[in-house]
């Protein structure tokens, strides 16, 4: 049995209970005064109660008084109370509205109290339980209707759990207090509140635990179960505006601000329980976040404070959808871009940030400990998820591309940032990961590629910024240099789906055609041929000495692959002009390459054998060709390209003759007969070039016809 209340306390608590039963009156105007007046009275006078009297004023007055408002407000008329004889505002124009501005006063005031007195608080016997009624209030009113009590609850869980002004208010406390002892003059009590990571052990870890639970069943009723919500919005697009229907559609989703509190409300959370955060505790975290992103924000917020489709920025609720997953894996900063720094310009806005993750080099600080480590390839998929969404916006998003704005009922964002942003993320954990030696699936590496592919199909898009597939190329060269080292040492026996999804991804990404009508500067094409080159340049490097590892299948069509690249600019007909020449020209050095790889482990190697089959049937298809178009162009010159294609194709077999040459002087069964019959073939068709009218052409071919005499003279030799 509680002791009883001292006698000045017993006329507060009275005052207290009188004013709590007008907050309940069925005038709306006594109501908002006497919650206001309930609240500012404690808020000054609090400080005069003993500590056992605050269980009374808690468990009496103030959280009766929450029940009794939320039941009234639940059975409150929506009726309209508009009149000729007076004008009502339309945010109070029903008894419903005027009571949910009574349980956001009466809420609000709530957790300000357990903010400020949260030292009296903490030490009462049953704060376990005062702790719990108070979160499960806040989760009851955020599943309401109303778009003001929904935001007021998640507005009055931040207070509770942010720490960081608990903190500044304790220093704040205890600088007065010193100020006053200094001086000898204040006998005022001043206010110094324990940081909540005093807490004893038990006790901090059950007010933390309940906490998560509370935000869990939120993001669970409010956000996840509300996805299916979203069909509704398919069928307001296919019919004429109806503001009534976009109205009803808004109330039954979670709102932006909502949605932003939310997640900032978990950041705090997870500052105090990371000991205690397992892997299924991020499963239920990424759930929610799934949910969240797709929810389109309504026109009734200020085009002022949501980055439009048009601008290169994140929404505040993108950028802490990857705080949130960052908080998990990482100490650091998730952004790396300066304008997110300590220099930046203060951004006043609460929905609107600019920060962004470009450098997919950059390394983060891994933890080696099994239980972090657990984290990374569940945050590296969740990454990759979130990435799709640069290529693949919400459908709702997709269908309205093209339509006016002012025809649409919610407000069009730009997804690519965030997808772009949480791509570079996982390409920075992942390298992170191999760089410090911690182990990841062997599933990872194939995991970036389907990711990365719908991106990089996106090549020449109308539909998107040539952001999204130019920094999509960047995080796939990071990927295959971190990857292929690995990957090769596992034998061409493993990780088949990899391979298999390499090659088609280099096919239909180098022969992306140009789409008719979009015009491309020679800048423009030379920078999207310089990206296709150092994708060639990289597998030459790292994935060619090595190829003897990887598996025939993949090298049978990565061969077509440079058999295809090198003779692209000419013949294909999708990109003509100077600029794919290099492209052709990095593909035959690849192929030339690939054709002598294994000449010093094996004879007759069948890879060797069939990269050499597809370098000579390409030189004689393009050295053909030429004579053909020559002979029909009359006195009118080919294009340029041409004439560097052949000229490009001549150097290649004088190169190719010499290096055969040398090979069959150190082993005289070196080089197959069946390739020396397929040189042996060239020899028409280079006779035919001899009436070339380009000296620089002609200029070659005496070169390889000189290699053509040695040639000869081996072959009379061995027979």
């Amino acid at each position: 049995m509680s002791s009883p209340l001292p006698v000045f306390d017993v006329l507060w608590v009275d005052m207290f209970r009188g004013l709590s039963e007008l907050c309940a009156d069925e005038r709306a105007a006594v109501r908002k005064s006497s919650a206001q007046t309930l609240f500012s009275t404690i808020s000054a006078h609090g400080t005069l109660l003993h500590t056992h009297t605050w269980e009374t004023v808690l468990g009496e007055v103030l959280f009766p008084l929450l029940e009794k408002v939320h039941t009234a407000t639940r059975e409150a008329s929506t009726s309209s109370l508009q009149s000729s004889a007076l004008l009502i505002h339309h945010t109070r124009d029903s008894a419903k509205k005027q009571w949910a501005e009574t349980q956001v006063l009466t809420l609000s005031g709530t957790a300000r109290l357990f903010q400020s007195r949260w030292d009296k608080l903490v030490s009462l016997p049953n704060f376990s339980k005062t702790w719990t009624t108070l979160l499960s209030t806040i989760k009851l009113c955020a599943s309401s209707t109303s778009v003001e009590v929904s935001v007021a609850a998640t507005n009055s869980f931040l207070s509770i759990v942010n720490t960081e002004t608990i903190e500044t208010k304790t220093e704040t406390s205890q600088q007065q207090q010193q100020d006053n002892n200094g001086s000898g003059g204040g006998e005022g009590v001043v206010l110094v509140r324990p940081h909540p990571v005093s807490l004893p052990p038990k006790l901090k870890r059950h007010v933390w635990k309940q906490a998560w639970d509370t935000w869990n069943g939120i993001g669970t009723d409010c956000v996840a179960r509300r996805l299916p919500a979203l069909e509704g919005l398919h069928s307001i697009l296919k019919t004429p505006l109806n503001m009534e229907r976009v109205d009803r559609f808004f109330l039954s989703i979670p709102s932006q601000k909502f949605l932003v509190n939310l997640l900032k409300i978990f950041l705090h959370i997870h500052d105090h329980m990371k000991g205690d955060f397992t892997t299924k505790d991020f499963a239920l975290l990424t759930g929610v976040l799934h949910a969240a992103l797709p929810m389109p924000i309504s026109k009734d917020v200020s085009p002022f404070l949501v980055p439009s489709a048009s601008e290169n920025v994140m929404s505040s609720l993108h950028e802490l959808v990857l705080r949130c997953v960052g908080a998990v894996f990482s100490k650091t900063d998730v952004f790396d871009d300066p304008a997110s720094g300590d220099g930046a310009p203060e951004v006043k806005s609460l929905l609107v940030k600019k920060p962004h993750v470009v450098d997919v080099h950059r390394v983060l600080p891994v933890a080696t400990d099994k239980p972090r480590v657990s984290f990374y390839p569940l945050a590296v998929t969740e990454l990759l998820k979130f990435s799709l969404l640069a290529a693949e916006p919400p459908i709702f998003i997709r269908n309205s591309r093209g339509a006016p704005p002012a025809s649409l009922p919610f407000m069009g964002v730009n997804y690519a940032p965030f997808g772009l942003a949480a791509q570079a993320l996982a390409v920075q954990l992942y390298r992170s990961c191999v760089l410090a030696g911690v182990s990841l699936p062997s599933e990872v590496p194939e995991l970036f590629l389907k990711s990365l592919l719908p991106a990089l199909k996106l090549k020449h898009s109308l539909s998107v910024a040539p952001q999204v597939w130019t920094r999509t190329v960047s995080s796939l060269l990071v990927v295959l240099q971190t990857s292929l080292p690995l990957l090769l040492q596992q034998g061409p026996g493993a990780n088949e789906g990899f391979w298999a999804l390499l090659a088609t991804t280099l096919e239909e990404f180098l022969f992306i055609p140009i789409p008719e009508g979009k015009e491309m500067t020679g800048e423009k094409l030379r920078d999207c041929e310089n990206l296709d080159m150092k994708l060639i340049d990289l597998l030459r490097k790292d994935l060619l000495p090595l190829s003897q590892k990887a598996p025939p299948s993949f090298l049978r069509r990565l061969t077509a692959v440079l058999n295809r690249g090198s003779i692209h600019s000419a013949t294909d007909g999708v990109a003509t002009g100077p600029f794919r020449e290099n492209f052709a020209r990095v593909c035959f050095e690849a192929l030339l390459q690939f054709s002598f790889i294994h000449s010093q482990d094996s004879v007759g190697s069948s890879t060797s054998q069939l990269a050499l089959s597809a370098l000579l049937e390409r030189c004689e298809g393009v050295l053909t060709k030429f004579v053909a178009d020559e002979h029909l162009s009359g006195a009118c010159p080919l294009p340029r390209s041409r004439m560097n294609e052949v000229s490009l194709v001549l150097k290649s077999v004088s190169i190719l003759i010499s290096s055969l040459k040398d090979a069959q002087k150190e082993h005289a069964n070196r080089v197959d007969r069946g390739v020396w019959r397929q040189v042996a073939h060239l020899y028409p068709a280079l006779v035919q070039c001899v009436t070339c009218n380009s000296s620089e052409v002609r200029t070659t071919l005496k070169e390889v016809l000189d290699q053509f005499s040695d040639f000869i003279t081996m072959t009379m030799a061995n027979q």
